[in-house]
């Protein structure tokens, strides 16, 4: 292993899937007299509740507080229509909590001008947290994106993970990120239509936004997913339309995947787009694990080293991420970012609402969804970080 990959902050890394997070609520949390402070997104999905559910029922009688993060997609939203399914994941929640805090927290996803509407909800998201004070008094931080769009959980994760290295010298917080996975109610979650502000999120900047410094080469690594042709053409356009000078693009494919033909089903869909009319380098394409969010940090980690290296003779570049993926893949995009942050920036495409093609199967298959925790922050980094 070299010397760069060892010193990467994430390196050694705790990774849960399914099982072992029953024996991490048990292990860690159970034994643990410390506070807990878990934090949920609003919304229809049937996931909404599982991560909460799974802890309670091993740790009954832990010391948790939650807050419900209630984020407002605009009055033209198609998730509106589902208004039964929050108010049945609201009320599960409830009963889980019965005798504990629940705390309502509102986000307002847009700010509206005139006839122009600004995205500012992952500004929102990461005030949530002004200071270190806010969070200084819990043993453990839970936040589950099972619920939360990107622009919500990204910057919110981000501001959690800078107020725990700047004033948590011990890094004695424990941070977890939780989802619940299950990629057949992704495929039934569609999205309504495209944003059209699209912009680098919220603490993800880096210097790309930095006009002083466009004549560095920008290079762009689109994490692809299924359906999500007219995402990257909205991305590619925001690229184009700014004053920097794209050098290279590097698609990224899930493989290996729990779906053998995964990769091969996506690259085929956005072939066109990608190799003819963007003009893509086959060689360029990588692969990363798409249930292991640390292999993806390595693996873009080691990209963006490489090409820093690679372009130091013209003064390095600036490096942008875009997530059309699975949530557990945008994980690593976001700790590689987070890790990056002077050089890489998150450049989202989000949607203005959500629609579901089978409400009944998206019920029917919430048991099958798996748990899956990233530890980033505590107990296993202790030794390594001081």
């Amino acid at each position: 292993m070299d010397q760069e990959k060892l010193n990467r902050r994430w390196n050694p890394y705790v990774l849960l899937d399914d099982e072992t997070v029953n024996e991490l609520w048990i292990d860690h949390f159970s034994k643990n007299d410390g506070k807990t402070l878990f934090i949920l997104g609003k919304g229809f999905d049937g996931r909404m509740n599982l991560c909460i559910e799974s802890l309670l029922n091993k740790c009954p009688d832990l010391d948790i507080s939650t807050i419900l993060i209630n984020f407002d997609e605009g009055k033209s939203s198609n998730s509106h229509e589902y208004a039964d399914l929050v108010t049945e994941n609201v009320t599960q929640l409830e009963q889980l909590l019965t005798n504990r805090t629940l705390d309502h927290k509102n986000i307002q996803l847009w700010n509206r001008r005139g006839k122009k509407r600004r995205r500012i909800g992952d500004r929102e998201a990461a005030n949530l947290f002004n200071d270190y004070d806010a969070i200084k008094d819990y043993d453990n931080i839970v936040v589950d994106i099972s619920a939360l769009p990107r622009g919500i959980y990204f910057s919110l994760i981000g501001k959690l993970l800078s107020l725990i290295d700047e004033y948590c010298k011990d890094f004695s917080i424990n941070l977890f990120v939780c989802i619940a996975e299950n990629a057949s109610i992704d495929n039934l979650i569609q999205e309504n239509s495209i944003d059209e502000d699209i912009d680098y999120l919220f603490g993800f900047g880096g210097e790309i936004s930095l006009e002083a410094n466009s004549d560095k080469p920008l290079i762009w690594f689109p994490i692809l997913g299924e359906t999500k042709t007219q995402h990257l053409r909205k991305a590619f356009s925001k690229i184009t339309e700014s004053k920097d000078r794209l050098y290279e693009i590097c698609p990224t494919l899930p493989f290996p995947s729990k779906n053998p033909r995964r990769s091969d089903t996506i690259f085929n869909e956005h072939h066109e787009l990608m190799f003819d009319e963007l003009n893509t380098e086959p060689q360029n394409i990588m692969y990363v694990h798409e249930r292991n969010p640390f292999e993806v940090y390595n693996k873009l980690s080691e990209a963006v080293s490489n090409y820093q290296d690679s372009l130091k003779i013209i003064n390095g570049c600036k490096v942008a991420l875009s997530t059309f993926s699975s949530k557990l893949l945008s994980i690593g995009t976001l700790l590689t970012a987070f890790e990056n942050k002077d050089s890489v920036g998150i450049l989202n495409v989000d949607s203005q609402g959500y629609k579901i093609v089978d409400k009944n199967s998206l019920k029917n298959l919430k048991s099958e969804s798996e748990l899956f925790v990233t530890w980033l922050t505590g107990i296993p980094y202790n030794d390594t970080s001081k």
